[in-house]
C-alpha cells in the first residue's frame, strides 16, 4: 500500500515539476545527495561526482517535459541519467584516475575546492580497502561497474536495476554474479 501511495505522490511530482520550477527543486534536494552518492561510488572522485551530479540534474530538468510517465520511478529516470553521464565520461576521457594522496593534496590547493568535498576526499583516502576495491572496480567493464555499484553501495534492488538500465532482472543478475567474480580476481591483483 505505501508503495503505491509512492508511486502516486512521485508521479504527482513528476507533473508539477513539469511546469514548476520550484516543483523541481523540491525533487532536486529529494534525490541530490543519492545521485550524488552514486556517481561517488563509481568514479571515486568528489569533484567529478559533483559534475556528474549536475549534469545529471541539468539534463532532467532540461528533458522533464518530455518524460512520459511508463511505470519507471523518477529516481530510476535520475539514476539512468547519471549512469549515461558517467559513462559518457569515461567513454570521452577512455581513462581512470584513481584518487592519490598527490591528487588530493593538488585538490587541497586549489582555493575553489569545497571543505566538504576536501573532507570526503580524506575519507575515502583513509580507507585503503575502499581504495582498492575502487581499482579493482574500475578495471571492470563499465556495465559490471554500474550493476555492482548500484547494488552494493546503493543498495538497489534487482527490480530498480533494471529499470534503471532498461534491462531484463535475469540479466542483472547474470551480469552481477559475472561482475562479481571479475572484482574478486581484480581486488585479488591488487592486493598481491
Amino acid at each position: 500500500m505505501s508503495k503505491n501511495r509512492d508511486i502516486v505522490h512521485e508521479h504527482e511530482e513528476l507533473v508539477a515539476a513539469q511546469t514548476s520550477p520550484e516543483a523541481f527543486e523540491r525533487i532536486f534536494q529529494k534525490y541530490h545527495d543519492a545521485i550524488f552518492s552514486y556517481s561517488l561510488h563509481r568514479t571515486c572522485d568528489a569533484i567529478l561526482a559533483q559534475d556528474i551530479t549536475a549534469n545529471t540534474f541539468l539534463k532532467a530538468f532540461e528533458h522533464i517535459k518530455d518524460f512520459k510517465w511508463r511505470g519507471i520511478s523518477l529516481s530510476s529516470w535520475l539514476y539512468r541519467i547519471a549512469t549515461n553521464e558517467i559513462n559518457l565520461h569515461y567513454r570521452k576521457t577512455k581513462r581512470l584516475v584513481a584518487m592519490t594522496p598527490e591528487l588530493a593534496e593538488t585538490l587541497r590547493d586549489d582555493e575553489t575546492t569545497d571543505k566538504a568535498v576536501l573532507e570526503i576526499e580524506e575519507m575515502i583516502s583513509k580507507n585503503e580497502k575502499f581504495k582498492r576495491a575502487c581499482l579493482a572496480l574500475f578495471k571492470l567493464r563499465l556495465k559490471y561497474q554500474t550493476v555492482l555499484t548500484l547494488r552494493y553501495f546503493e543498495e538497489k534492488p534487482i527490480k530498480e536495476i533494471a529499470e534503471i538500465l532498461s534491462l531484463s532482472e535475469n540479466t542483472v543478475k547474470t551480469q552481477i554474479r559475472r561482475g562479481l567474480i571479475q572484482l574478486r580476481k581484480q581486488y585479488e591483483k591488487t592486493s598481491a
